[in-house]
């Protein structure tokens, strides 16, 4: 199903020179195809290929949680029709408040195979970022053998931590360096963590490697507010140590952790702001102008198609987006090609070809 999808895509897109722009939009807003229908098949094909690949490989399924803001221009007071679902939204990117859609993605990872899951608009008016990442979790089937809940400091609570493990996954964290642990000679009221790492020496903490960098790292074992028994993580980088804003903290309820397995599984998060970097260049994440929720809806699902195929469907043994999507595009190109040359060969003429293309 999923490859008669792409297909069907692609042929629109080799189209697309020919077509007014306004074809476009009548596509995702009016056409009568079913993107629940296709969403389901996305959704099952992409846990197919990631369950498929741990029970290959033995190795563990991540699931990353996140989201990213894509900026619109602010309507004017006399717009009749404003972009639906749009609101203002704090951006730490520039730190500042900007209009847009906030999109709440799911990326699943295992081995060196990385995709999209779901793409959803937040609507404070709905429901929460926090209970849409529940009920993301609670649509996927269990880990094959190990499976971690990768997310960063703003989604690290207590309701996240139960539902991961309610199914049967490890919660891993960013927290935030204002939340309140209880050490020895704090037990009663506790203290902030960016109070608490000014009382450390150089003797408290340890050298680690995680990936090709080296972190100081504080480990703590105790109460956190949010559960009774957690691993912290207080990390700096190894030219920083206890520098003013370099500190950074870590938490899993998987006390079973060594603090580097921890930091080392932490680190599979960071695919997933790749994942936004590529498509607000590549496949204008940043720059669709459709307006009702339903196009902005097909949209993304056609954004993850496209992710799915280049990542996947290209050629055999192409497990990365950009080469995936450097290969679509000349296969396009290709096509295109063929198409001319067969209407020469027909008899044709070049003015004809021009006027098909609406190139004249």
């Amino acid at each position: 199903m999923l490859e008669h999808t792409v297909l069907v895509v692609r042929n629109l897109s080799d189209f697309m020179p020919a077509r007014h722009r306004t074809n476009n939009g009548k596509f995702l807003s009016e056409s009568p195809w079913n993107e629940d229908f296709i969403e389901r098949a996305l959704k099952k094909h992409v846990i197919m290929r990631i369950w498929g690949t741990s029970k290959t490989t033995g190795n563990p399924i991540y699931v990353v949680i996140d989201d990213t803001i894509s900026e619109k221009t602010v309507p004017s007071s006399k717009a009749k029709k404003p972009t639906e679902k749009c609101g203002f939204h704090n951006s730490h990117l520039k730190g500042k408040t900007v209009y847009g859609h906030q999109l709440v993605t799911v990326m699943l990872l295992c081995d060196n195979l990385v995709l999209p899951y779901t793409m959803a608009i937040y609507d404070k008016e709905n429901m929460s970022k926090i209970q849409m990442a529940i009920e993301f979790i609670k649509s996927l089937p269990p880990p094959v053998t190990e499976g971690y809940v990768l997310c960063d400091s703003w989604y690290s609570n207590k309701k996240l931590f139960d539902v991961s493990k309610e199914a049967g996954y490890a919660y891993i964290g960013g927290l935030r360096t204002n939340r309140v642990i209880y050490p020895a000679g704090h037990e009663r009221l506790g203290i902030k963590l960016n109070r608490m790492y000014k009382t450390l020496t150089k003797d408290d903490v340890n050298l680690v490697k995680v990936g090709n960098n080296e972190y100081y790292v504080y480990t703590y074992r105790g109460k956190l507010n949010d559960a009774k028994n957690s691993l912290i993580a207080l990390c700096w980088p190894k030219e920083a140590l206890f520098k003013e804003g370099c500190l950074r903290a870590f938490i899993t309820l998987d006390t079973t952790l060594t603090t580097e397995e921890l930091l080392n599984h932490y680190k599979h998060r960071w695919p997933i702001e790749t994942f936004f970097r590529e498509t607000k260049k590549h496949l204008g994440l940043n720059h669709y102008q459709v307006r009702s929720n339903r196009s902005t809806k097909r949209y993304f699902l056609l954004l993850m198609i496209t992710y799915v195929y280049c990542e996947l469907e290209v050629s055999d043994g192409t497990l990365n987006f950009s080469c995936g999507l450097k290969i679509a595009r000349n296969e396009a190109k290709k096509e295109q090609v063929s198409w001319i040359f067969n209407q020469a060969s027909i008899g044709n003429s070049l003015e004809t070809v021009f006027k098909t293309l609406k190139i004249a």
